[in-house]
């Protein structure tokens, strides 16, 4: 009887035992690693490899220092194991996942501001040549470039619009440098082009002030605004548009370069219907002497071949109205604005023509 209750005595000594090892038996750190593991995913949705490497490195180390931690405290007897160091270094990644999801919410909106300020400003450049630069002639190579330039950033533009930014950088400096080529190349032409613009002014009034004088007409073209004026008596009668050689800007060199000549000119000869290929034609003095003069100057300096003719047949004419220029240095009009000035403009009459009057705007 006695061995029967130390034996029932020794097992619920036993059991005792082993429900206290149980109770002291240290709880694994699986909460702090799920939620490790939680906050890694949010930081790496978050791009945080990219736009917050560091952070988002020391919590993957931190975490994976807690996996082989506890994997290192399971191999030891269940009574000698300890989770403190895999639990420690469980928070230090949850700490640094937090960390890194911040930086990169907060650097992915930098780096996205940044591409639509770029995109911003590349955009106003492209707009000048809807504006100040549209009018400049331009190559068949910087033409494709620029339209180029205008479809890559409406599709830049709507993938940052969508939170595509892959690539973005990089398409971005191409982009750059296209649209930077051609604003260079527009900015340097009208600042050369615009330092002639205080002796065109000089040019115009000395005119208007000799029609006044001499009670005669007077004709003067401002290629830039594209514009033909008519005067008499020093009084402005009318304004009309007009259309110009297709490489309109600066004075012509040579026949072929499809320039519009700047100077003083005179009506030569009326051409009426049937006298020319166009509706009706005003023959101007092209070249005149100082054209020949400065032809002469130019070849000899290499500025053009010595095999280069000087050109003639520079008239006013109708058949306008295209929209575009399109000459081969000639000043156009629609057919209707021909009719007009024809009674305006007898033979010798002083014509006048300047690239402009104004100062172009260069943009920013």
């Amino acid at each position: 009887m006695r061995f029967k209750w130390l034996v029932l005595g020794l097992s619920a000594l036993v059991v005792l035992l082993v429900l206290s090892g149980f109770a002291l038996y240290p709880k694994p750190p699986l909460d702090e690693l799920a939620l490790a593991r939680e906050k890694l995913a949010l930081a790496d949705k978050q791009k945080a490899s990219v736009y917050a490497k560091s952070s988002w490195t020391k919590a993957k180390m931190f975490y994976d220092s807690a996996m082989n931690s506890w994997s290192a405290e399971n191999e030891r007897l269940f009574f000698l194991r300890t989770y403190s160091e895999s639990r420690d270094f469980a928070k230090k990644s949850i700490e640094y996942a937090e960390m890194a999801a911040q930086e990169a919410k907060a650097g992915s909106k930098k780096l996205t501001n940044n591409f639509a300020n770029r995109l911003k400003n590349i955009g106003g450049q492209l707009t000048l040549f809807d504006g100040s630069y549209k009018r400049l002639p331009m190559s068949k190579r910087q033409l494709s470039l620029l339209a180029s330039s205008r479809l890559k950033h409406q599709e830049l533009t709507n993938s940052l619009a969508k939170g595509n930014t892959g690539k973005m950088e990089q398409n971005l400096k191409v982009l750059e440098s296209g649209v930077g080529e051609l604003v260079v190349y527009a900015k340097n032409t009208l600042e050369e082009f615009s330092r002639e613009v205080p002796t065109w002014k000089k040019w115009v009034n000395s005119a208007i002030e000799n029609s006044r004088r001499t009670g005669s007409a007077l004709v003067v073209v401002n290629k830039y605004n594209r514009e033909l004026k008519i005067y008499s008596r020093g009084k402005l009668l009318s304004t009309y548009s007009v259309e110009l050689g297709a490489n309109w800007i600066g004075d012509k060199q040579r026949s072929g370069d499809k320039t519009t000549p700047e100077g003083h000119y005179k009506v030569l000869k009326r051409k009426a219907n049937g006298q020319t290929k166009y509706y009706k034609a005003f023959l101007l003095d092209y070249p005149n002497e100082e054209d020949k003069k400065r032809f002469k100057q130019n070849k000899a300096e290499g500025i053009i071949p010595q095999s280069a003719s000087i050109g003639n047949l520079i008239e006013i004419h109708g058949d306008g109205g295209k929209g575009i220029d399109w000459t081969d240095g000639c000043i156009a009009l629609e057919n209707s604005d021909m009719d007009k000035i024809w009674k305006l403009v007898p033979e010798n009459t002083p014509v006048l023509i300047v690239g402009a009057l104004n100062m172009p705007t260069t943009g920013n």
